[in-house]
Protein backbone atom coordinates (compact mmCIF):
# COMPACT_ATOMS: atom_id res chain seq x y z
CA UNK A 1 0.00 0.00 0.00
CA UNK A 2 2.58 2.85 1.22
CA UNK A 3 4.63 2.08 -2.32
CA UNK A 4 1.83 2.44 -5.04
CA UNK A 5 -1.40 3.75 -2.62
CA UNK A 6 0.23 5.58 0.24
CA UNK A 7 -3.16 7.45 0.98
CA UNK A 8 -5.10 3.83 1.11
CA UNK A 9 -6.86 2.41 -1.31
CA UNK A 10 -10.50 3.33 -2.54
CA UNK A 11 -12.44 -0.01 -2.91
CA UNK A 12 -12.21 -3.75 -2.25
CA UNK A 13 -14.43 -5.84 -5.34
CA UNK A 14 -14.06 -9.21 -3.58
CA UNK A 15 -14.22 -7.99 -0.07
CA UNK A 16 -15.67 -11.02 1.45
CA UNK A 17 -14.74 -11.54 5.12
CA UNK A 18 -12.24 -8.47 5.16
CA UNK A 19 -8.98 -10.58 6.20
CA UNK A 20 -6.95 -9.63 3.68
CA UNK A 21 -7.09 -6.14 5.00
CA UNK A 22 -5.43 -7.10 8.48
CA UNK A 23 -3.37 -4.64 9.74
CA UNK A 24 -4.50 -2.04 7.48
CA UNK A 25 -7.17 0.23 7.07
CA UNK A 26 -10.25 -1.44 4.51
CA UNK A 27 -11.19 1.01 1.63
CA UNK A 28 -14.44 2.38 2.03
CA UNK A 29 -15.86 1.44 -1.08
CA UNK A 30 -16.49 -2.64 -0.42
CA UNK A 31 -18.05 -5.21 -2.44
CA UNK A 32 -18.66 -8.45 -2.71
CA UNK A 33 -20.87 -11.33 -4.75
CA UNK A 34 -21.50 -12.67 -1.20
CA UNK A 35 -21.22 -10.06 1.22
CA UNK A 36 -19.54 -11.58 4.95
CA UNK A 37 -20.16 -8.41 6.88
CA UNK A 38 -21.78 -5.07 7.73
CA UNK A 39 -21.00 -2.07 5.19
CA UNK A 40 -20.70 -4.28 1.84
CA UNK A 41 -22.30 -3.80 -0.50
CA UNK A 42 -23.44 -7.24 -2.81
CA UNK A 43 -22.03 -6.98 -6.40
CA UNK A 44 -20.21 -8.95 -8.52
CA UNK A 45 -16.80 -7.24 -9.62
CA UNK A 46 -17.68 -7.63 -13.27
CA UNK A 47 -20.51 -5.71 -13.23
CA UNK A 48 -19.75 -2.75 -10.20
CA UNK A 49 -22.77 -0.35 -9.52
CA UNK A 50 -19.82 2.77 -9.83
CA UNK A 51 -19.54 5.62 -12.32
CA UNK A 52 -16.90 4.98 -15.28
CA UNK A 53 -13.60 6.78 -13.82
CA UNK A 54 -14.69 7.16 -10.45
CA UNK A 55 -12.27 5.80 -8.38
CA UNK A 56 -8.62 6.05 -8.01
CA UNK A 57 -7.54 2.18 -7.10
CA UNK A 58 -8.83 -1.08 -6.68
CA UNK A 59 -8.62 -4.23 -5.28
CA UNK A 60 -9.50 -7.35 -7.17
CA UNK A 61 -8.66 -11.15 -4.85
CA UNK A 62 -10.90 -13.79 -6.62
CA UNK A 63 -10.86 -17.17 -5.17
CA UNK A 64 -8.54 -19.26 -7.47
CA UNK A 65 -10.00 -22.78 -6.26
CA UNK A 66 -11.10 -25.39 -9.02
CA UNK A 67 -13.51 -28.17 -9.21
CA UNK A 68 -15.53 -26.80 -6.80
CA UNK A 69 -18.61 -28.47 -7.74
CA UNK A 70 -21.15 -26.08 -7.16
CA UNK A 71 -18.50 -23.19 -8.09
CA UNK A 72 -19.29 -20.16 -6.94
CA UNK A 73 -22.19 -21.35 -4.81
CA UNK A 74 -20.84 -21.58 -1.45
CA UNK A 75 -22.39 -24.87 -1.54
CA UNK A 76 -19.82 -27.51 -1.05
CA UNK A 77 -19.62 -27.65 2.80
CA UNK A 78 -17.68 -30.26 2.79
CA UNK A 79 -14.79 -28.19 1.68
CA UNK A 80 -13.70 -25.28 3.95
CA UNK A 81 -12.03 -23.52 1.46
CA UNK A 82 -15.13 -23.59 -0.66
CA UNK A 83 -17.49 -23.03 1.69
CA UNK A 84 -15.79 -19.66 2.95
CA UNK A 85 -14.71 -18.39 -0.87
CA UNK A 86 -16.15 -20.63 -3.50
CA UNK A 87 -14.52 -20.99 -6.65
CA UNK A 88 -14.90 -22.29 -10.13
CA UNK A 89 -15.77 -25.87 -12.09
CA UNK A 90 -13.35 -24.89 -14.91
CA UNK A 91 -10.32 -23.11 -14.88
CA UNK A 92 -12.32 -21.07 -17.83
CA UNK A 93 -14.61 -19.99 -15.56
CA UNK A 94 -12.09 -18.83 -13.19
CA UNK A 95 -9.94 -17.15 -16.30
CA UNK A 96 -13.56 -15.35 -17.59
CA UNK A 97 -13.70 -13.97 -14.29
CA UNK A 98 -10.62 -11.83 -14.15
CA UNK A 99 -10.75 -11.27 -17.74
CA UNK A 100 -14.17 -9.37 -17.11
CA UNK A 101 -13.46 -8.04 -13.35
CA UNK A 102 -10.16 -6.43 -14.64
CA UNK A 103 -12.54 -5.41 -17.75
CA UNK A 104 -15.10 -3.38 -15.54
CA UNK A 105 -12.08 -2.04 -13.44
CA UNK A 106 -10.68 -0.37 -16.02
CA UNK A 107 -14.16 1.14 -16.82
CA UNK A 108 -14.23 2.47 -13.09
CA UNK A 109 -10.59 3.48 -12.45
CA UNK A 110 -10.01 7.25 -13.32
CA UNK A 111 -6.55 7.67 -15.49
CA UNK A 112 -3.28 6.39 -13.77
CA UNK A 113 -5.68 4.50 -11.27
CA UNK A 114 -4.45 1.47 -9.72
CA UNK A 115 -5.52 -2.03 -9.78
CA UNK A 116 -4.07 -4.75 -7.41
CA UNK A 117 -4.90 -8.23 -8.75
CA UNK A 118 -3.92 -11.12 -6.41
CA UNK A 119 -4.07 -14.57 -8.10
CA UNK A 120 -2.29 -17.95 -8.12
CA UNK A 121 -1.13 -20.69 -10.59
CA UNK A 122 -2.80 -23.96 -10.48
CA UNK A 123 -2.99 -27.23 -11.88
CA UNK A 124 -5.76 -27.99 -13.40
CA UNK A 125 -7.09 -30.95 -15.05
CA UNK A 126 -3.35 -32.06 -14.98
CA UNK A 127 -2.20 -28.72 -16.57
CA UNK A 128 0.02 -26.00 -14.84
CA UNK A 129 -1.58 -22.73 -15.43
CA UNK A 130 0.28 -19.71 -15.37
CA UNK A 131 -1.92 -17.45 -14.38
CA UNK A 132 0.16 -14.48 -13.16
CA UNK A 133 1.24 -14.56 -16.88
CA UNK A 134 -2.50 -14.58 -18.42
CA UNK A 135 -3.36 -11.89 -15.80
CA UNK A 136 -0.17 -9.59 -16.58
CA UNK A 137 -1.29 -10.14 -20.45
CA UNK A 138 -5.25 -9.12 -19.59
CA UNK A 139 -3.95 -6.34 -17.62
CA UNK A 140 -2.17 -5.15 -21.35
CA UNK A 141 -5.10 -5.89 -23.24
CA UNK A 142 -7.31 -3.52 -21.08
CA UNK A 143 -5.43 -0.85 -20.70
CA UNK A 144 -3.24 -1.36 -17.97
CA UNK A 145 0.63 -0.91 -17.76
CA UNK A 146 2.53 -3.66 -15.30
CA UNK A 147 4.15 -1.07 -11.92
CA UNK A 148 4.98 -4.06 -9.68
CA UNK A 149 4.83 -8.02 -8.81
CA UNK A 150 5.45 -9.13 -5.78
CA UNK A 151 5.59 -13.09 -4.54
CA UNK A 152 3.63 -14.00 -1.49
CA UNK A 153 4.83 -17.35 -0.06
CA UNK A 154 1.73 -19.28 1.83
CA UNK A 155 1.94 -19.72 5.82
CA UNK A 156 -0.58 -22.27 4.76
CA UNK A 157 -0.40 -25.36 2.53
CA UNK A 158 -3.23 -26.83 0.18
CA UNK A 159 -3.69 -30.09 0.78
CA UNK A 160 -1.68 -31.62 -2.40
CA UNK A 161 -3.12 -34.95 -4.90
CA UNK A 162 -4.99 -37.33 -3.17
CA UNK A 163 -4.28 -40.23 -4.46
CA UNK A 164 -1.76 -41.21 -7.58
CA UNK A 165 0.80 -39.95 -9.18
CA UNK A 166 1.91 -36.56 -8.44
CA UNK A 167 2.80 -34.41 -11.90
CA UNK A 168 3.89 -31.51 -11.16
CA UNK A 169 5.12 -29.21 -8.10
CA UNK A 170 2.94 -27.76 -5.67
CA UNK A 171 2.38 -24.29 -5.35
CA UNK A 172 2.63 -22.83 -2.19
CA UNK A 173 2.75 -19.17 -3.45
CA UNK A 174 0.72 -16.13 -4.90
CA UNK A 175 1.07 -12.71 -6.63
CA UNK A 176 -0.17 -9.26 -6.06
CA UNK A 177 0.29 -7.51 -9.58
CA UNK A 178 -0.13 -3.76 -9.52
CA UNK A 179 -1.24 -2.29 -12.48
CA UNK A 180 -1.40 1.30 -13.55
CA UNK A 181 -4.27 2.35 -15.75
CA UNK A 182 -2.82 4.10 -18.62
CA UNK A 183 -4.35 7.27 -20.22
CA UNK A 184 -6.21 6.75 -24.06
CA UNK A 185 -3.71 7.61 -26.43
CA UNK A 186 -0.31 6.75 -24.51
CA UNK A 187 1.62 4.00 -25.12
CA UNK A 188 1.45 0.83 -22.65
Amino acid sequence: RDLHCPSGFDCDVTYGHGKFWGQIEAPPLKFDIEPQGVGVVRADSRLLPLRSASVGSLVFDPPFLTYVKNGRAHKNGAVAMTSRFGGYYTYAELESHYHESISEAARVLRDNGKLVVKCQDIVHNHRLHATHQRVMEMGRMEGFRLLDLFILVGKNRMPGPQAGQQRHARVWHSYFLVFEKVPAGRKI
